[in-house]
C-alpha cells in the first residue's frame, strides 16, 4: 500500500513538473532574431541602416548568403564622429560605401564565448581585398583596435552583431601616402623625406607591417622644428635616430591600441604605453604623450597620430 502511494506521488510530481515546464510554450518555441531583423529594429543603428541602404546592402540576403556572419556595426555616434552624417551618407559613392561596410562583416559566429583566451588574427570577410584585425583580450573584443559599445554584443539566430564605437575603414593607401595627405602632418612628412625613409614607408611588402607614431605639426614646433625649412636643414642622421622612437617594425603584426590596453612596452623601459592604451611615457619627455587619432590602417601598417615627438633616441 505504501509502495503504491509512493509511486502515485512520484507520478503526480512528474505531471506537475511537466505542466510547469510547458506552461509557456510560446517562450520555448521563440527563436532569436536574425542579424538583419536585429539591425532593422535597432534605433542606435539608424545611420548604419542608412549606409546599408545607400550601398545596396540593406536586405536579409546580405547577412544570410554564405553566412553565418559576425557584423561589427558602428553606432550612430561613431558615424557622426567620422563626419558621416545622414546627408553625407546619402551623397557617398555607393560602391565605396559598400567596400567600407563589407570590411566589417566577417565570416563565422565570433563572440566572447567562442574566442577562448587571447586572440589576434586577420580575419576574412565580405571585403575580399582587405582583412581586418580581430583582437580578443581581457578588455574585450576589438576590430582594428576599435572597442565595442558597453553591452553591445548580441548572439543571434544566424550570426553575431557587435556594436562598435568607431567606423572601421579598410586600408586604401600606404603609410607615406596617408601622412603626406594629412594637413596636420606636413612637418612629419618633411622629416620622413629628410631622413631618407620615403621609399621605405611607401613600399608594399608582403605581410610585413610598420607601426608608426606620427607627431602633429604642433608637436614638431614644440620640439624645435617650427617649419618645413627647419626640418630640411636638419641633420638626417639625427632625424633617423628620432624615428627610432616613432616607428616600429613588427613583421606580420600591426600594433593597435587594443594591444596596448593594460600596459605595453614599446622600447624596452624607455617607451611604455600606460593601462588606458593611449598614454605613452617616454624617458626623454617631461609630459606624457597621447594618442589623439588611433588605429589608422594603411596597406603596409598602422598610424597613430600623437601630440608629442617622443624624444628618447637610441644609439
Amino acid at each position: 500500500m505504501q509502495h503504491g502511494l509512493w509511486y502515485a506521488g512520484v507520478v503526480l510530481l512528474l505531471l506537475l513538473a511537466s505542466c510547469k515546464k510547458n506552461d509557456n510554450p510560446e517562450k520555448l518555441n521563440s527563436a532569436k532574431p536574425t542579424v538583419f531583423a536585429y539591425i532593422n529594429a535597432n534605433k542606435n543603428l539608424s545611420l548604419y541602416q542608412a549606409a546599408l541602404k545607400r550601398a545596396g546592402l540593406y536586405n536579409a540576403e546580405t547577412f544570410s548568403n554564405g553566412g553565418p556572419f559576425t557584423v561589427f556595426a558602428p553606432v550612430d555616434s561613431a558615424f557622426t564622429k567620422a563626419g558621416l552624417t545622414l546627408d553625407k551618407i546619402n551623397s557617398y559613392d555607393p560602391q565605396a560605401l559598400a567596400s567600407i561596410l563589407k570590411y566589417a562583416i566577417v565570416y563565422g559566429k565570433i563572440s566572447s564565448s567562442s574566442l577562448i583566451g587571447f586572440y589576434t588574427q586577420n580575419v576574412f570577410g565580405l571585403n575580399e581585398a582587405y582583412k581586418p584585425t580581430l583582437t580578443k583580450n581581457y578588455y574585450g573584443i576589438f576590430l582594428d583596435g576599435i572597442p565595442l559599445e558597453t553591452n553591445g554584443s548580441t548572439d543571434l539566430n544566424d550570426g553575431v552583431v557587435h556594436q562598435i564605437t568607431r567606423v572601421p575603414f579598410p586600408p586604401a593607401e600606404n603609410i607615406f601616402s596617408l601622412i603626406s595627405k594629412t594637413e596636420d602632418l606636413t612637418l612629419f612628412t618633411a622629416a620622413v623625406k629628410r631622413a631618407g625613409y620615403e621609399n621605405k614607408y611607401s613600399a608594399q611588402q608582403q605581410q610585413y607591417y610598420y607601426t608608426l607614431f606620427a607627431p602633429t605639426n604642433e608637436a614638431f614646433k614644440k620640439f624645435g622644428y617650427p617649419d618645413v625649412a627647419s626640418i630640411e636643414n636638419a641633420d638626417p642622421v639625427l632625424l633617423q635616430r628620432i624615428f627610432n622612437s616613432l616607428i616600429f617594425d613588427r613583421g606580420t603584426t600591426r600594433l593597435l591600441t587594443s594591444a596596448f590596453r593594460g600596459g605595453y612596452a614599446l622600447g624596452y623601459k624607455y617607451i611604455y604605453v600606460q593601462t588606458d592604451g593611449f598614454t605613452i611615457i617616454a624617458t626623454g619627455n617631461i609630459m606624457p604623450t597621447h594618442i589623439i587619432r588611433p588605429d589608422i590602417m594603411a596597406t603596409n601598417g598602422v598610424i597613430h597620430v600623437v601630440d608629442q615627438v617622443m624624444a628618447q633616441v637610441f644609439n
